[in-house]
Parts: C-alpha cells; sequence; structure tokens
C-alpha cells in the first residue's frame, strides 16, 4: 500500500509540475466537513491611519466553497464611525486557493496563495516561489460557521459580480501552483520545499 502511494505521489508532482506540493490522494478524496456556499470572517489587523485612533482595521476575508475546493480572497477595509470603508491599497490584497480535508474526524485545510496586491514577499536565490507554499491549518467547526487561524467564518452573501469572478478564479486556479503564474516573473524561484503533513497528526 505505501509503495503504491508512493508512486501516485510521484505520477502527481511530474504531471502537476507543483515540486512538493502534492497532498496524499486519500487525503484529498476524504468527504469534508464545509458546507457549499459563501462565507465571511474579519481579520482584525494594525492600523493603517495612526491620526484616527478609532478607525478599526480589518481584512473582510470572502470564502467561495464549492465541493471541498474554494477561493480565499481578503481584502483592508476599515470601520470608521460605525460605517465600513474599503481601502484603495493600505493593508495589502491576498487570494488563496484552497481544500477542505478531513482526518481521523478532524476538519483541516490547505492553503496556497497565488495572487496578491501591495503585498510583499522575499525574493533572491534562497527564497523560494511565495505562490509554491502549500499551509496546512486546522478548522475548528461551529453550529454557525467555523474557525480557520484565529478567524471566524460565517455565512453571508458575497456582492454578485464579485461572486462571479471568485467562482470563475476557483474553476480556472489549481491547488497545486503549476508555474504559470509566479509571484515575479523577472525572478525565478524553485518552489518551496515539501508542504508539513504533520499537523495532520496532532
Amino acid at each position: 500500500m505505501e509503495k503504491n502511494l508512493a508512486i501516485l505521489l510521484v505520477i502527481l508532482v511530474l504531471s502537476s509540475g507543483a515540486i512538493g506540493q502534492i497532498l496524499p490522494a486519500e487525503l484529498l478524496a476524504a468527504p469534508h466537513a464545509i458546507a457549499d456556499g459563501d462565507y465571511i470572517g474579519l481579520e482584525p489587523m494594525a492600523s493603517d491611519s495612526p491620526n484616527q485612533p478609532d478607525a478599526l482595521w480589518y481584512h473582510e476575508n470572502s470564502i467561495v466553497v464549492r465541493h471541498g475546493d474554494f477561493i480565499l480572497d481578503k481584502n483592508p477595509i476599515l470601520i470608521r464611525d460605525g460605517k465600513k470603508e474599503y481601502s484603495a491599497s493600505d493593508g495589502g490584497f491576498i487570494t488563496y486557493r484552497g481544500r477542505f480535508l478531513t482526518k481521523n474526524e478532524r476538519a483541516y485545510v490547505a492553503l496556497r496563495p497565488f495572487m496578491s496586491d501591495y503585498m510583499f514577499f522575499p525574493i533572491g536565490p534562497n527564497q523560494c516561489e511565495p505562490y509554491s507554499r502549500m499551509d496546512i491549518y486546522p478548522v475548528k467547526v461551529a453550529e454557525n460557521g467555523f474557525w480557520i487561524d484565529g478567524v471566524f467564518y460565517t455565512k453571508q452573501p458575497v456582492a454578485a459580480d464579485r461572486l462571479k469572478s471568485l467562482e470563475e478564479t476557483l474553476k480556472s486556479e489549481p491547488l497545486s501552483f503549476d508555474g504559470k503564474h509566479p509571484y515575479n516573473r523577472k525572478f525565478r524561484m524553485h518552489n518551496c520545499s515539501v508542504n508539513d503533513l504533520s499537523v495532520l497528526d496532532d
């Protein structure tokens, strides 16, 4: 069994071009605990308006889930005098491709960034391709939502035009990095090392 799984992983790596960023096939095939839908969560962030101490800054995180696969889109906002305002650049924008996973009746999520603006990753000969990095986090499922990395998500409507764009992106963007859209086209970096699956055994 272990030999067959190793062969399968090698085939997947060679066919996808995503060296070191492959999840075991049985993990991807396992039923997931999160229902299809659109979810929103607020992730607190440091203030980008020190001259306005009463303004609260967040990343407004939108998750669009379809059959266990999803897009996580983070947009900076500030809440001032009870009103929400969208930032044009401060705080940065980043979008992830993700997949909900289940192992031993516990929920997890795999996340890989693939698009960003006003967000900066280190580059250099000793750095790996930021968009090839896949991180795994435990998911805490609650009655009316779920927690990922300290952010609570609940089902909420996403604006129609934005929802359409996220759904189209979900169909076109692979879970594993395929090398077509690197973080920096002028400075190609090697893919990140094998993602750490030890969190799945906690």
